[in-house]
């Protein structure tokens, strides 16, 4: 099962949005240097699971849909694509 999570800095401020199975929302490693940037300063994230999906294709589509509806709403993610597969969008 794959699902699509969202980080959040302690206080609240959401600034990222993954797709992941297994515990790869909790994972610390793997991720870009503003990521971390944000980590190192604010602590560790909060995690929410936002959905579950059958298939890893339907977690890629939603990702990309986050990622799109919070930045048009004027949220700063450090997410460096727009999600989904490799560099889409780098």
């Amino acid at each position: 099962m794959f699902y699509t999570y969202a980080h959040y800095k302690p206080e609240g401020g959401l600034f990222y949005i993954g797709k992941g199975k297994r515990r790869r929302a909790y994972a610390m490693d793997g991720r870009n240097s503003h990521w971390h940037n944000i980590v190192n300063k604010y602590g560790r994230p909060h995690v929410e699971l936002l959905a579950s999906w059958k298939t890893e294709e339907e977690a890629y589509d939603h990702e990309r849909l986050l990622i799109d509806c919070f930045k048009d709403m004027g949220y700063h993610l450090v997410n460096l694509t727009g999600g989904g597969k490799g560099p889409y969008g780098y």
